[in-house]
């Protein structure tokens, strides 16, 4: 049996946000670091943004289901 398109958009919603929530972890360890010379590559701020704001609209269309 498949599960409800909902209950994957709760899915979805779910393991964006916990993303997000890494994402705001490696940008305060980045912008922590002892040694300053050495940069980071991702852009954490965007990914962290992105993966909020697709969390929600997941959540609103689960929502909306």
């Amino acid at each position: 049996m498949d599960p409800a398109p909902s209950t994957l958009l709760w899915c979805l919603s779910a393991a964006l946000f916990a993303f997000a929530f890494l994402a705001a972890w490696a940008e305060r360890r980045r912008a922590r670091r002892a040694n300053l010379d050495r940069p980071g590559y991702a852009p954490w701020h965007l990914l962290q943004i992105l993966a909020f704001l697709l969390a929600i609209a997941a959540a609103v269309i689960a929502l909306k289901l």
